[in-house]
C-alpha cells in the first residue's frame, strides 16, 4: 500500500515539475488565477512584459489590478459570464489593455482555460501592440490613397490619340517645371521628347497601340527649362467605345540615378587606389577562409612578400582569428563579426630586398561581413583589420584615470549634498530658494569642467562665491585663485595687470612682474564686471582665450599658460552685442557654460537665513551676542527691495551691529532708507508678521497648498521635495487646516 502511495505521490510530483517547467518556460505571459481573481502564480513571460517582480504580484494583486480602467468592467463581465455557463458560447479569448509597471498601456491578447473540476483559471497573455498599431496605421492610410495618384512621387500622365498630354500629376508637373495652363495650352508628347529617342518612343507608342504593352522601358525628356530628363515608362493604351483613345503612361523620374551611375563608374579606379593605399588592413575571402584578394596595408600586416599573388598565398582566415568555430558559424548566417585579438605580428618591409621584422604583441580590431553575391547566397567574406594598440593602451589609461576622478567627484557630491541638507548652506553660499537650489545642484558638475563659465546677476548677487566654489570643488582646487576687477583700472593698468611686464617696458618697470594669468598657472582666474572692458583689451583677451597664451609687456615671446576663465557681469551681453559694444566672437567664447544668479529681491524666503547667516558671522567679529531680529524690523527687511543685493543686506546687518546693544536687532538699529521704505503698507502685505525663517516657510507651504487645491503631493512636487517630507514639515509648523 505504502509503495503504490508513494507511487503516486512521485507521479503527481514529477507531474507538477513537468507543469511548472512548461509554464516557467511558456514563449506567452502565463499567470495563476484563484477564484477570488488574486494572481496567484507568473511566470518570467509575464515579469519581461509588465515590469512587475513575482513578488510584488503573487498573492498581492487582484487580475484587474493591472488591467487599464477603460477595460475593467468589461473583462469582469466575460469572468462572470464564464462562471454562469462555463461550457457555453463564451469565446476562451478577449482583448484588453495593459498597464505596465512604468505607466505605459500594451495590447494583449488572453486566453483562458479553467483547471478542471476548479474554479481556478489558467491565462495565457499574448503582447498583440505592434497588431493593433499595424491596423491603426491600415487604417490610416485607406484614407490617405484617395490622394495617392496625385500627389505620389512618380509621374502619370495621359494623351490623347494624337499624342497630345490631356493631364497629368502634379509630381508629373514639378518634374517638368509646367503648368497646368501650359497643358491646358497644348503640349505633346512628340515636342517634349529628346530628339535622339523620338523615333524610338514613336515606335513604343504605335506597338502600344497594337497591343504590345506592359514593359518599362527609358527614354530621355527634355523639361521646360530645358534640362534632360531621364524617365523610366510603362505605358497602356486608353479604350472608350471599344476604339483606342490614347495612352496612359506611369513614368519615374530616374536621372539622378543616372548621374550616380556615371559618378560611381568615374570614381571606380579612384576608390580602388583608396584600396591599396588605406592604412586598413582589407581583404577578400571565400567562405572556407582562403584568401582571395587584399591591399598592401593587409600585406605588410600579415607578413605576405609584395611579389606574391594572393590566389597563391597559403593563409587561411580561420586559423588567424580566436575562437574560430563560433566565427564561421555566425557568418555562414549571414551575420557579421567584430571582435579584437592580440597578435605577435611580423611587418613587411621592403628597401633594397625583401626582409620581415618582428613589431611585438599587438592588439588587432576586425571587422568580418559576408557579401551577398546577389543571388541571396554568401560567396565572400570582406574582412578590414586594424592595428588599435596604441588607442587600446591610451583607453586603458583613461579609464584608470577617469575611474579615479569619478571616485574622487563621487566622495566630494557626497559632501557637498550633505552640506546642502545642513540649514540651507552650499559651500560658501546661503540659500532655501528653489532657483539657488538649482544652482547649488549643477555647480558641483560644472566644477569638474575646465572650460569657461560666465556669472551673471546684478551687483551684489554673490558672483564671486559662485566663482570661489567652482575652483574650491573643482580639480584646480590645490592650486592659486586670482581675482581681478576689470572696471576698476584702466587700459593701460589692466593689461599689464593681467599680462604682467619685463623690465624696462616702460618708465617706472624696474623689474620682471608677473601678471594675473601667469598668477593663476594652474588654477582659476575671476575675471569680474568683464562687460566694462574697451574694445581694445577685448580683442587682447579674446586671443588669450584662443590660444592659451600671453604676452607679457615688453617681452616678444608668447608664454602659455593653464588657466580656467570664470567672467562675470552685472550687464545684459546680449544687448551690448547688438549694440556692437562688445564682440560676439568673446562672448560666446567665455559664454560656453551660464550661470545667472536671481536677485534678492526675487528670493525673500532666503532673508531670515541670511540674517541668521550675517549675526553669526558679526557675532564673532564684535564680539557680541546679537541672537535675532525683532518682528519689527524683519517686516522692515522683507519689505525692502534691495538694490545693493546681499552685498546691501550685509552691510545693513553690520550697520546694526554697530548701534544694537541689546541681544535682538531693532528697528532704529536700522539705516533710515530701510525703515522709510521697508514698512508695509497697513493690511496689504502678505508678509506682516513674519518673525522668523519658519514664519516665512509655514506662509509659502499655505501658499503652494492652496494653489494645488490642497493636494500635498502635487504640492511636494512643485516644492522639490518628498512628499514625507512635506509631511514632517506640515506636522512641524502645525499645518493642518489646509
Amino acid at each position: 500500500m505504502n509503495t503504490e502511495f508513494n507511487e503516486i505521490r512521485r507521479s503527481l510530483d514529477e507531474s507538477e515539475k513537468k507543469f511548472l517547467t512548461a509554464f516557467e518556460n511558456s514563449g506567452a505571459g502565463m499567470m495563476v488565477i484563484e477564484e477570488d481573481m488574486t494572481v496567484s502564480l507568473i511566470n518570467q513571460r509575464l515579469v519581461d512584459y509588465g515590469g512587475y517582480a513575482k513578488e510584488e504580484v503573487e498573492g498581492r494583486h487582484k487580475w484587474y489590478d493591472f488591467v487599464h480602467e477603460d477595460d475593467r468592467e468589461r473583462m469582469l463581465q466575460y469572468y462572470r459570464l464564464r462562471d454562469e455557463d462555463p461550457g457555453g458560447e463564451t469565446p476562451r479569448e478577449y482583448e484588453f489593455r495593459y498597464r505596465i509597471k512604468n505607466g505605459d498601456v500594451r495590447h494583449m491578447r488572453a486566453t483562458v482555460g479553467m483547471f478542471p473540476g476548479t474554479r481556478r483559471r489558467l491565462v495565457a497573455l499574448a503582447d498583440i501592440t505592434e497588431r493593433k498599431d499595424t491596423e491603426r496605421e491600415l487604417s490610416e492610410s485607406r484614407q490617405r490613397l484617395g490622394d495617392m495618384s496625385e500627389y505620389m512621387p512618380a509621374i502619370i500622365c495621359e494623351s490623347n490619340a494624337d499624342l497630345q498630354v490631356v493631364s497629368v500629376n502634379k509630381h508629373g508637373l514639378r518634374t517638368f517645371g509646367y503648368t497646368e495652363a501650359d497643358i491646358g495650352g497644348g503640349v505633346s508628347i512628340a515636342d517634349i521628347v529628346h530628339p535622339d529617342d523620338r523615333a524610338a518612343l514613336l515606335n513604343d507608342f504605335e506597338n502600344i497601340k497594337k497591343g504590345d504593352f506592359g514593359n518599362f522601358v527609358e527614354h530621355r525628356f527634355i523639361a521646360k527649362d530645358g534640362s534632360v530628363l531621364n524617365l523610366m515608362i510603362n505605358s497602356t493604351p486608353v479604350v472608350r467605345d471599344g476604339s483606342f483613345a490614347g495612352i496612359c503612361s506611369y513614368a519615374v523620374d530616374i536621372t539622378e540615378k543616372r548621374k550616380a551611375e556615371r559618378e560611381l563608374l568615374a570614381s571606380e579606379e579612384k576608390f580602388r587606389s583608396v584600396f591599396r593605399a588605406s592604412p586598413i588592413g582589407i581583404a577578400l575571402f571565400d567562405t572556407r577562409g582562403n584568401l582571395r584578394e587584399m591591399n598592401d596595408s593587409f600585406r605588410g600586416m600579415f607578413s605576405v612578400p609584395p611579389d606574391v599573388d594572393s590566389p597563391a598565398i597559403q593563409f587561411s582566415l580561420f586559423d588567424a582569428v580566436p575562437a574560430a568555430g563560433a566565427l564561421q558559424k555566425g557568418l555562414g548566417n549571414g551575420e557579421s563579426r567584430e571582435f579584437e585579438s592580440k597578435r605577435d605580428l611580423k611587418v613587411v618591409k621592403e628597401k633594397d630586398s625583401f626582409a620581415v621584422t618582428s613589431a611585438g604583441t599587438r592588439y588587432l580590431q576586425w571587422h568580418v561581413t559576408p557579401l551577398d553575391a546577389g543571388d541571396g547566397k554568401k560567396q565572400n567574406l570582406l574582412v578590414q583589420v586594424q592595428d588599435i594598440t596604441e588607442r587600446r593602451l591610451a583607453e586603458e589609461r583613461r579609464v584608470k584615470k577617469a575611474q579615479a576622478e569619478a571616485e574622487s567627484a563621487r566622495k566630494q557630491l557626497d559632501g557637498l549634498r550633505r552640506q546642502m541638507g545642513e540649514g540651507g548652506v552650499f559651500h560658501t553660499m546661503v540659500s532655501r530658494s528653489e532657483s539657488m537650489q538649482r544652482i547649488f545642484d549643477i555647480i558641483p558638475e560644472i566644477a569638474g569642467a575646465s572650460t569657461t563659465v560666465l556669472v551673471t546677476g546684478e551687483s551684489g548677487t554673490g558672483k564671486e562665491l559662485v566663482a570661489r566654489s567652482l575652483h574650491d570643488l573643482g580639480p584646480r582646487a590645490k592650486k592659486s585663485f586670482v581675482a581681478i576687477n576689470c572696471s576698476a583700472l584702466p587700459d593701460n593698468l589692466l593689461e599689464s595687470e593681467l599680462f604682467g611686464y619685463k623690465a624696462g617696458a616702460f618708465t617706472d618697470a624696474k623689474k620682471d612682474k608677473p601678471g594675473k594669468f601667469t598668477l593663476a598657472h594652474g588654477g582659476t582666474i575671476f575675471l569680474d564686471e568683464i562687460g566694462d572692458i574697451s574694445a581694445a583689451m577685448q580683442v587682447k583677451l579674446l586671443r588669450v582665450l584662443q590660444e592659451k597664451t600671453i604676452e607679457p609687456l615688453g617681452d616678444t615671446r608668447s608664454v602659455p599658460v593653464d588657466v580656467r576663465v570664470v567672467a562675470a557681469t552685472n550687464r545684459d551681453l546680449s544687448r551690448m552685442v547688438g549694440e556692437g559694444r562688445f564682440r560676439e566672437d568673446l562672448y560666446y567664447r567665455i559664454k560656453v557654460l551660464n550661470i545667472a544668479l536671481p536677485p534678492l529681491r526675487d528670493r525673500r524666503r532666503d532673508i531670515p537665513l541670511l540674517c541668521d547667516h550675517f549675526i553669526k558671522r558679526f557675532n564673532t567679529r564684535y564680539r557680541k551676542d546679537v541672537r535675532q531680529v525683532s518682528s519689527a524690523a524683519m517686516d522692515a527687511f522683507l519689505a525692502y527691495h534691495y538694490p545693493g543685493n546681499i552685498r546691501e543686506l550685509e552691510n545693513i546687518i553690520e550697520h546694526a551691529f554697530i548701534f544694537c546693544k541689546e541681544d535682538t536687532i531693532e528697528p532704529g538699529h536700522l539705516p533710515p532708507e530701510l525703515c522709510l521704505t521697508g514698512s508695509p503698507a497697513a493690511g496689504g502685505d502678505p508678509l506682516d508678521g513674519i518673525t522668523d525663517f519658519a514664519d516665512l516657510e509655514r506662509l509659502f507651504i499655505r501658499r503652494i497648498l492652496t494653489e494645488t487645491d490642497g493636494n500635498r503631493l502635487k504640492a511636494a512636487r512643485r516644492m522639490g521635495i518628498h512628499k514625507a517630507t512635506l509631511f514632517r514639515k506640515l506636522r512641524a509648523l502645525g499645518i493642518d487646516d489646509v
